[in-house]
């Protein structure tokens, strides 16, 4: 009897550190888990947008590798460079050469220390129409502290098979904590495996004390993450859009203490001027795309003065098509603005490209929703009535953008075309 209470009591250990390992790697004997793709760097004239796939693993065991290929049947190997962080093994390897609007499956890992799930995903298209995945504030607070929230929308999101993700910020809730990044790359996994994620980091992402690292990414971020430039403020063509995200660091503390982003002079600001600017003389380009975390239009706490003065001159500059944002968790679509007042004041939500600016503020696809409000405000279009979670589909074309926004019950909630 007392061995088997020994037995018992050993059997329930293993249980229980096997359970850990589970949540802190998102995969079970060291499987590979937090597998997620992201766009390559800047497109080479002729070829379609590279893809990067990135993993981490608890197991060291073997040489880990992406195999990839046109069916699952028949699959190349690329070779990945690879990091520790706390324990954890992050991979990551790029994939040249890819076939436009092409299917690929692949698979990472190794027979050592296990293979992901066998995935796939579909190649930047020559022509024709793509869509794109819009998210924002996944963070791990209030009712979504297991990113459960962020887990249904992301679902819901995959439903709609988006060539990408678009991220606004605000990926966890307390970026200094690793676990939080591994968490949510766990519970968004079977869209961001599939669908390439692009981020830009939020106020809650970054270091929110002021001092000498004051708006500071964390460590986690560069190494979890594989995205073009710098990471942080980057760019990247896809088919006819020129896609621009930025860093609009903790704006509020910063608009107290005269640090606020994107100051005119300064080089991140001359990046975005230069950008925009070759993106406006580039033919390939149709629209013009920016996304950030600090809305630059926003009903209340969430508009930031010295950001908006900061930026808003660029987009004006260089005519920018979409604004997207998030911070303030819930929906609202401004109309098209030039020169800070609505081009049509009207509930019609369809649109002429080269007018004004369209800015939106793309609520919460985890982060607890606060109250709604702003209809009061001229130039607010459309905000709902309740608290929400929500996410945007966008699908774009030479001759169009259109945007649909949907809540957690998948209904739609609004919509608008910009036409050219």
């Amino acid at each position: 009897m007392k061995s088997l209470r020994l037995f018992l009591s050993f059997t329930l250990c293993l249980a229980i550190y096997g359970l850990i390992a589970f949540e802190a790697s998102g995969t079970l004997f060291g499987q590979p888990g937090q597998v997620h793709l992201s766009l390559g760097a800047h497109k080479v004239s002729g070829a379609t947008s590279e893809v990067v796939v990135n993993w981490s693993s608890a197991n060291g065991s073997g040489d880990q590798v992406v195999k990839y290929g046109l069916t699952p049947e028949t699959l190349l190997r690329s070779k990945p460079g690879k990091i520790n962080l706390n324990g954890q093994i992050l991979l990551s390897s790029l994939l040249k050469k890819l076939k436009a609007g092409t299917k690929y499956y692949y698979s990472c890992g190794s027979d050592l220390a296990g293979w992901s799930p066998l995935y796939s995903f579909i190649t930047e298209p020559d022509s024709g129409t793509f869509r794109v995945g819009i998210i924002g504030d996944t963070q791990n607070n209030q009712n979504n502290e297991d990113f459960q929230n962020t887990r249904e929308i992301t679902d819901l999101v995959r439903i709609y098979s988006p060539s990408f993700t678009l991220h606004m910020g605000d990926v966890v809730d307390n970026g200094s904590i690793p676990a939080n990044w591994l968490r949510f790359l766990s519970a968004a996994q079977e869209l961001n495996a599939r669908s390439p994620l692009m981020p830009v980091l939020g106020n809650h992402d970054v270091q929110n004390a002021t001092g000498k690292d004051f708006q500071k990414p964390f460590a986690d971020f560069h190494s979890l993450f594989s995205l073009p430039g710098d990471e942080v403020n980057y760019s990247f063509t896809y088919m006819n859009v020129r896609f621009i995200g930025i860093f609009s660091g903790c704006a509020e503390a910063a608009s107290k203490i005269d640090q606020v982003k994107f100051r005119p002079g300064s080089q991140e600001y001359k990046w975005l001027d230069n950008e925009l600017g070759k993106a406006e003389k580039d033919k390939r380009v149709k629209w013009i795309i920016v996304w950030m975390h600090y809305p630059v239009y926003s009903f209340g706490w969430s508009n930031i003065a010295k950001w908006s003065n900061n930026i808003l001159p660029l987009l004006e500059k260089h005519d920018v098509d979409l604004c997207l944002a998030g911070h303030r968790h819930v929906y609202e679509r401004h109309f098209q603005m030039k020169n800070g007042i609505p081009v049509k004041n009207t509930p019609r939500p369809v649109f002429t490209a080269g007018e004004g600016t369209i800015y939106i503020t793309n609520g919460t696809a985890g982060g607890n929703p606060t109250g709604p409000g702003g209809k009061e405000q001229a130039d607010i279009a459309f905000t709902p009535d309740r608290n929400m979670y929500s996410f945007a589909i966008m699908d774009v074309s030479n001759r169009a953008i259109t945007y649909r926004v949907f809540d957690r019950e998948n209904l739609l909630i609004d919509w608008f075309t910009i036409t050219r």
